[in-house]
């Protein structure tokens, strides 16, 4: 069983508020990047690591990456995520068997849940980490007027990695990329074709980095964790 892991770090990271985008931020004096990186390096079931970075940036990538053996090569993003990911795609060997996607922002993800990730993959073809979600969820009209509260039983956050069979995604994604339609989510294109697409639990800890204040609870949940 071959595994190879795109890591998508091509965002602008608008949202954070900063002139570098935050994957490149520093967390306890290392990039986001390399923290995400070096949890794919130390799961012994990935094979090889695509990232995937903003357009410019690859020759600065070479500085930054040149120490971890399993990245293959550095592919510049586009200008949405899904056709981001769609590049990185383009890079994956073909008897490559299994593929995951991770968000480059998501430092915090466990090895162990790699792992796990790439066997239910290995059993059931597309498969998301996801937690339950715990507050009350109310949707609204334009006016901000509460129009329906929703039952939250078997509703979810859904998280990254996510696990594909290589064929399955690569349909997926050559039909969202004729179409031009991209999801905010690679499960959500396989969904798309028809195919069901399991959640497994993932991990609170694995939070996106997208504001500043998420940067600081990386920080203490780095701190708690070693």
């Amino acid at each position: 069983m071959r595994v190879e892991a795109i890591i998508v770090g091509a965002g602008k990271g608008i949202r954070f508020g900063e002139i570098q985008p935050k994957q490149f931020c520093l967390l306890w004096g290392k990039q986001v990047l390399s923290w995400t990186i070096e949890r794919f390096e130390e799961c012994k079931l990935v094979d090889k690591i695509i990232l995937v970075l903003p357009p410019g940036m690859k020759e600065y990538a070479k500085k930054v990456t040149f120490n971890y053996r399993k990245i293959k090569t550095t592919v510049e993003g586009g200008k949405e995520r899904g056709s981001s990911v769609f590049q990185g795609l383009g890079a994956i060997d073909e008897d490559t068997d299994i593929v995951l996607v991770h968000d480059g922002v998501r430092p915090l993800i466990l090895p162990h849940l790699i792992e796990k990730l790439i066997y239910e993959t290995k059993e059931n073809g597309a498969v998301t980490l996801g937690i339950p979600i715990k507050e009350t969820v109310k949707k609204t009209d334009k006016k901000g007027l509460v129009t329906k509260t929703v039952d939250r039983r078997n509703l979810y956050s859904i998280q990254t990695p996510q696990g594909f069979k290589k064929d399955l995604l690569w349909q997926a994604y050559k039909m969202a990329s004729q179409s031009g339609e991209w999801a905010s989510d690679d499960a959500a294109l396989v969904e798309r074709l028809g195919k069901k697409v399991k959640i497994i639990p993932g991990d609170e800890r694995n939070i996106k980095i997208t504001t500043s204040f998420d940067l600081k609870l990386a920080e203490i949940l780095l701190k708690t964790s070693v």
